[in-house]
């Protein structure tokens, strides 16, 4: 049985309590996902996915997308860059399936490959990819540290580790905006389109309990990764954060 959000905050649920909720929200809403995803955001999902596309090494030829959903992020990077690779990975069967399909529909088979498997768990070798992903995924994972370390597990040397996460901005007017819109706008309109007030409420705890952007820095530098930036996106509603692994 899943937690009650309204009895039980995010911070208290244990590591299997999480990734059982996980795995039943997303595998729930996959198909109004994509459509959710814009709408929410008011169509910045894709501006920030084409920002973190262009952050890649120059060089690199094979990129790991983790939690890679619906694979929106591993088709933006196979279209950006046609000499890349992407492999994408997800533990959710029913988003890697639209995964899939979408690829094929783009004509992008030959570039992008999709395996099952948990951001955990990498099931990949050490030092296979020039770069790993994770857009919109990483504040669903209990165990942040290890999840950096282990992406960091299957990159080359001098390879970046890039995590794009909604985030609440500063103190500001926005901030309390954005925190509103959370709480009232996020779980009502996901609830008319997916059918599912639940997992939006899920989603819009799980940002509020998100890292702030420093702290997130500060587990990249735990997690043994230099040459850390950050870049604010859309007033602070989204970060990348990037870092070099040594």
């Amino acid at each position: 049985m899943e937690p009650d959000l309204n009895k039980k905050p995010l911070n208290e649920w244990s590591e299997k309590e999480r990734i059982r909720t996980v795995k039943k929200i997303f595998s729930t809403i996959t198909p109004r996902y994509d459509l959710l995803n814009h709408i929410l955001s008011a169509g910045q999902d894709i501006r920030w996915r084409n920002f973190t596309s262009r952050r890649l090494p120059e060089k690199a030829t094979h990129v790991l997308d983790v939690a890679t959903g619906t694979g929106d992020l591993a088709i933006t990077i196979a279209k950006k860059h046609p000499r890349l690779h992407v492999t994408g990975v997800d533990f959710v069967k029913e988003m890697m399936e639209v995964a899939e399909e979408k690829t094929r529909r783009a004509g992008l088979m030959s570039k992008i490959d999709y395996v099952s498997g948990d951001a955990m768990r990498l099931p990949f070798d050490n030092n296979m990819f020039d770069a790993a992903t994770i857009a919109f995924g990483f504040r669903n994972i209990p165990n942040r540290i290890g999840a950096l370390r282990e992406m960091s597990r299957v990159i080359k040397s001098g390879g970046k580790v890039l995590v794009l996460e909604m985030t609440l901005p500063r103190e500001t007017v926005s901030s309390r905006f954005f925190k509103w819109y959370l709480k009232n706008v996020l779980p009502r309109v996901g609830r008319v389109i997916s059918g599912n007030k639940d997992a939006y409420d899920y989603l819009s705890n799980s940002i509020e309990d998100f890292l702030k952007p420093d702290e997130l820095t500060e587990y990249f530098k735990q997690a043994g990764l230099h040459e850390i930036k950050v870049f604010p996106l859309t007033l602070g509603i989204t970060c990348l954060h990037e870092g070099i692994v040594p």
